[in-house]
């Protein structure tokens, strides 16, 4: 099973081991895409939804898997989405967490949404006058602003140390038109690779989610409580329901 990762700027990491109930049933493989985490650095203009299904079927290749599953988180489930329309016959299941068909607002969270806004007039200011401006810092201060969005109280403190431990995040402003043009809204039910949708129940991104239900052969999920970040603040019912999904078996 290929792990794919949120976005963009995040890398494999913040999964932890929290999968690991998940290798007595499959080998897992936990990839950083091009330009995050600990794979190379490219030209930014290749930080793309198109290269990015492209390097993972020439992984596939390169590893000698005849065929695969994935598990994408956040973005990384945008990435499964676009795989499974390009490379449904490498394809066995697909599990997508806290995943929209479409990029769109976020429900509620008014407070960040203002504190947002005072960021981005302060570095918008800072710019004019010093014509300077640290994309990296102002990228993770966006980040660690927004933790009530992904997050529970009980792990800010974990959310914001990995923040802090992402080395540059300035691929997170050069992929910013790419997430905004992502819509795969009308080719869901083109889909046709079994398919897991799972939402926390107070994920932000949950209403919107819900399109996904029009992807013929999928169930769709919801971890109760949870927010974005579900395999880590449910790590056990998250885990029992992706296992009764690839093995077909109630745990």
């Amino acid at each position: 099973m290929y792990v794919l990762h949120a976005g963009p700027g995040f890398d494999h990491r913040y999964f932890g081991r929290s999968l690991a109930d998940l290798e007595k049933i499959r080998e897992l493989y936990y990839i950083d895409f091009r330009g995050h985490g600990k794979s190379s650095k490219a030209d930014k203009l290749t930080y793309t939804f198109e290269t990015f299904p492209n390097d993972i079927e020439a992984l596939r290749e390169e590893m000698g898997h005849k065929s695969i599953d994935i598990l994408g988180h956040s973005m990384g489930g945008f990435v499964g989405l676009l795989y499974s329309l390009q490379f449904s016959h490498n394809l066995d299941s697909l599990i997508v967490v806290g995943t929209v068909a479409k990029m769109s607002g976020i429900t509620g969270h008014n407070t960040v949404k203002v504190k947002l806004k005072y960021l981005a007039l302060k570095n918008n200011l800072q710019y004019r006058i010093h014509k300077i401006l640290d994309i990296d810092a102002f990228a993770r201060d966006i980040l660690l602003t927004s933790w009530p969005v992904y997050v529970h109280e009980n792990l800010r403190q974990v959310y914001s140390d990995y923040i802090n431990s992402i080395n540059d995040l300035t691929i997170f402003f050069d992929m910013q038109n790419e997430l905004a043009a992502f819509d795969v809204s009308d080719k869901l039910d083109k889909i046709r690779t079994p398919t897991l949708v799972i939402f926390g129940e107070n994920d932000a991104f949950l209403k919107s989610g819900r399109s996904l239900k029009a992807i013929r052969n999928s169930r769709f999920s919801v971890i109760p409580s949870a927010k974005h970040f579900p395999f880590l603040e449910d790590e056990k019912n998250f885990n029992i329901v992706v296992r009764e999904f690839l093995t077909g078996k109630i745990q």
